[in-house]
């Protein structure tokens, strides 16, 4: 199977060689753990490799996410003026106002990004967050409808996709709703683990349908160079429960 690399140092190691192409990512994660860091080093590494990208922000505006990632070393504003990013989006309170204003559903969200993804010919995808995207609708049954329409959208354009999704600080929960992970292919978590007077982060991948992946929970820096990941060297806290690893 061929596999797309995530652009992280020593991430890939952890994947067997990267994501699945065409495969349907959930990265979660609490605040903090570098979900939007991690993704954008996704976009940034398909640019390299001249991909097209789609990247969907309901977390902030372009422009402050823009500002965000050049500290590390990460320039969208220059992905987008070589036509290699498509970045959409904007505080989920816009998308909302949108939506309630053309009395807009769940299907028409998706078909509006179906088609910036064909239009772009783009081959990897980011939606940055689920959280918010799910927000978006009333109930529990019209969420799962809509982000399993995303899915489907999303693996019919054969698009390598990644979709963050913060879950509670404190919590073994891999998602917000409790669905989200049964709809996509994968899962990689990102935790902040306490130890001490300090957090440690670190990585693991819990799901990856139909491919090998390592079990081992790697440690990650995030410095101004952005996130790097240590496969072999695990957090001095055990991710869940309290003994030593």
């Amino acid at each position: 199977m061929d596999k797309v690399k995530t652009g992280i140092k020593g991430m890939d190691s952890l994947l067997d060689g990267g994501i699945p192409k065409g495969r349907i990512i959930l990265l979660s994660g609490s605040s903090g753990t570098g979900k939007t860091i991690f993704v954008s080093h996704f976009i940034k590494e398909g640019v390299k490799n001249d991909e097209n990208c789609v990247y969907v922000t309901l977390e902030q505006s372009k422009d402050k996410l823009i500002e965000d990632l050049k500290n590390i070393g990460i320039d969208f504003d220059d992905m987008q003026k070589k036509n290699k990013l498509k970045l959409i989006g904007g505080p989920v309170a816009h998308i909302n106002f949108f939506k309630q204003k053309t009395k807009a559903t769940f299907e028409d969200l998706t078909k509006e990004m179906e088609e910036i993804i064909k239009q772009s010919s783009a081959s990897r995808f980011v939606l940055d967050s689920t959280n918010l995207f799910t927000m978006l609708f009333d109930d529990d049954v019209e969420r799962r409808k809509a982000l399993a329409n995303l899915v489907a959208m999303l693996d019919k354009v054969k698009c390598t996709s990644i979709l963050t999704c913060e879950v509670k600080e404190n919590s073994n929960a891999i998602s917000w709703h409790g669905f989200e992970e049964f709809v996509v292919d994968g899962v990689i978590v990102l935790h902040r683990i306490p130890f001490e007077n300090m957090f440690e982060r670190a990585v693991s991948v819990l799901k990856m349908r139909g491919v090998g992946h390592s079990q081992k929970v790697g440690l990650v820096t995030i410095t101004k160079d952005g996130m790097e990941v240590y496969p072999d060297r695990q957090p001095y806290k055990a991710v869940y429960g309290n003994h030593n690893t």
